[in-house]
């Protein structure tokens, strides 16, 4: 299958080079998103934007601490 595909690249150099650009910007699309979505997390972390979203230091899927008597 993956032999396939790449003769019908090497085949059809325009294929490939349309094929490269979409993901090129494909990757950059995603790059950008994650940027902003990270900026915008952290720009509501740093001024306090959300009262219900505050920084508690701990991991939201980490496990809550158990404390153990001895």
């Amino acid at each position: 299958m993956i032999s396939s595909i790449v003769k019908l690249l090497i085949a059809f150099p325009k294929l490939a080079d349309l094929f490269f650009k979409v993901q090129e910007s494909y990757v950059k699309k995603t790059k950008l998103e994650r940027h902003k979505r990270n900026h915008d997390l952290i720009d509501g972390w740093v001024r306090g934007t959300d009262e219900t979203d505050k920084d508690t230091r701990v991991h939201r899927k980490a496990p809550s601490p158990r404390f153990f008597r001895e």
